[in-house]
C-alpha cells in the first residue's frame, strides 16, 4: 500500500496522488535524489516516465540502484510519438491500473495532465472511474487545454486509422472532452 503521506512529506515539487500512485517532477533531477529512498520506503514501484527523449540512461539506472520498475511512455504530439503512444496503450492502463507508480513528466503537470486524461478517455471512463485532476493546464494558471484536445484528438485519429473503427462514438469522444475543459476551470 502506497504511503502517500511520507510521498508528500519528501517535498517533491508538484508532487500529489492520484489513481492508486503519484504524479510529481521526473526523478531524474539532481534537486530530487534525497528522495529516492523515501520513494521506495513509502511503497513506489514503478516509475512511469512521459518524457519524449532523455539521451542519458539516467533515470533507468536510478530506478534499477533503487530497486524500482522502469516504464517509458513517451507523449507528444508528433505523429511518430502519438503512434508509439497508441502500441505502448495496455501496458501503460495496466501500469496505473497496478497502482504504486511515480508519474512524472520533466515539471509533473503538462504531459503528466495529457497522460492522465488520455487513460481516463480512453479506458478509466469505461470503468467509471472518475476523471483526473487537471494540474498543469488549469485557466486561474493562465493555461488551457489547447494541446490536451491535441493529443487526445491525435490518438482517436490514429487508433481509428490503425484499427478500422473508431475507439468509441464521436459524441461519447466529444463529452469525455468538454469533461476534460471543465475540470481545468476548477
Amino acid at each position: 500500500m502506497l504511503n502517500i503521506e511520507r510521498l508528500i512529506q519528501t517535498g517533491i515539487p508538484d508532487i500529489a496522488p492520484v489513481y492508486g500512485g503519484v504524479r510529481g517532477r521526473t526523478m531524474s533531477s539532481r534537486h530530487q535524489a534525497y528522495a529516492w529512498p523515501a520513494i521506495k520506503e513509502a511503497g513506489v514501484k514503478t516509475i512511469i516516465d512521459l518524457r519524449e527523449m532523455d539521451r542519458s540512461d539516467k533515470l533507468p539506472y536510478l530506478c534499477q540502484y533503487h530497486g524500482l520498475a522502469y516504464f517509458h511512455y513517451p507523449l507528444d504530439n508528433h505523429a511518430r510519438t502519438i503512434a508509439r503512444m497508441v502500441e505502448l496503450f495496455p501496458q501503460f492502463c495496466e501500469e496505473i491500473d497496478k497502482g504504486d507508480f511515480y508519474i512524472a513528466c520533466a515539471m509533473g503537470l503538462h504531459r503528466t495532465d495529457i497522460a492522465l486524461c488520455t487513460y481516463w478517455l480512453f479506458y478509466a471512463a469505461d470503468k467509471g472511474i472518475a476523471p483526473p485532476p487537471i494540474r498543469g493546464y488549469r485557466r486561474e494558471d493562465g493555461h488551457d487545454t489547447n494541446k490536451i484536445m491535441r493529443v487526445l484528438n491525435a490518438f482517436y485519429q490514429y487508433k481509428t486509422e490503425q484499427d478500422g473503427i473508431e475507439p468509441m462514438p464521436v459524441e461519447v469522444f466529444k463529452e469525455r472532452k468538454k469533461i476534460i475543459n471543465e475540470l481545468s476551470k476548477t
